[in-house]
């Protein structure tokens, strides 16, 4: 697991994306794509530290 600071939180259909990858390596699993564009290891997962404050900052600026 690593730590990045994000730009944002929220997808293009508004879902709350706090991490990217995942521990359990299903070999069917569609988010091994490429086309998703991850520069890390997929079980290698990426969480957004400053996932919640960025949350909370555009609440308050709609």
């Amino acid at each position: 697991m690593h730590f990045v600071t994000a730009k944002g939180i929220l997808s293009s259909q508004n879902g709350m994306n706090l991490y990217r990858g995942c521990s359990h390596g299903c070999i069917y699993c569609d988010s091994r794509s490429r086309c998703y564009h991850m520069e890390h290891d997929f079980e290698d997962i990426e969480v957004k530290e400053n996932a919640i404050e960025t949350k909370i900052r555009n609440v308050w600026c709609r």
